[in-house]
C-alpha cells in the first residue's frame, strides 16, 4: 500500500472517531491487515513530518504495560496550532489513565 494511502487512511480513521484521537496500535487495528507496523510507523512519521498530526508519548502507569505502545496521535486542525492538539492528546490520555487505575489491580 503506498504511503500517501496509508496517510490518509489514518486521517480518516481518526476523523470518524470522536474526539478525533487515538492509540496508535488502536489506529494500527483499524487499517490492518491492510497495512503491517513498519508502514503504519512510516506513514505516521511522514504526517508528522508534513503537520498532520501530533503524537504525544507517555510513559507506562504500571509496569505489566511497558511493552505497550502509549503513544497518542490528535489530527493538528487547520489553523488552530499545536496547543489544541496537545490538549486532545492529552484529554485523551488522562482518561484512559483514570479509566485504567479505576480498574487495574496488580497482582
Amino acid at each position: 500500500m503506498p504511503e500517501h494511502a496509508l496517510s490518509q487512511q489514518i486521517l480518516e480513521a481518526l476523523g470518524r472517531r470522536m474526539p478525533p484521537v487515538a492509540f496508535v496500535s488502536e489506529i494500527a487495528a483499524t487499517i490492518r491487515p491492510a497495512a503491517d507496523q513498519p508502514a503504519i510507523e512510516a506513514a505516521l512519521r511522514d504526517l508528522v513530518d508534513e503537520r498532520q498530526v501530533l503524537i504525544a508519548s507517555h510513559a507506562a502507569p504500571d509496569v505489566h504495560l511497558k511493552s505497550s505502545d502509549l503513544r497518542v496521535v490528535a489530527p493538528l486542525a487547520d489553523g488552530a496550532g499545536e496547543g489544541a492538539a496537545e490538549e486532545a492528546a492529552n484529554a485523551y490520555w488522562n482518561s484512559w489513565l483514570r479509566a485504567f487505575l479505576a480498574t487495574h489491580r496488580c497482582q
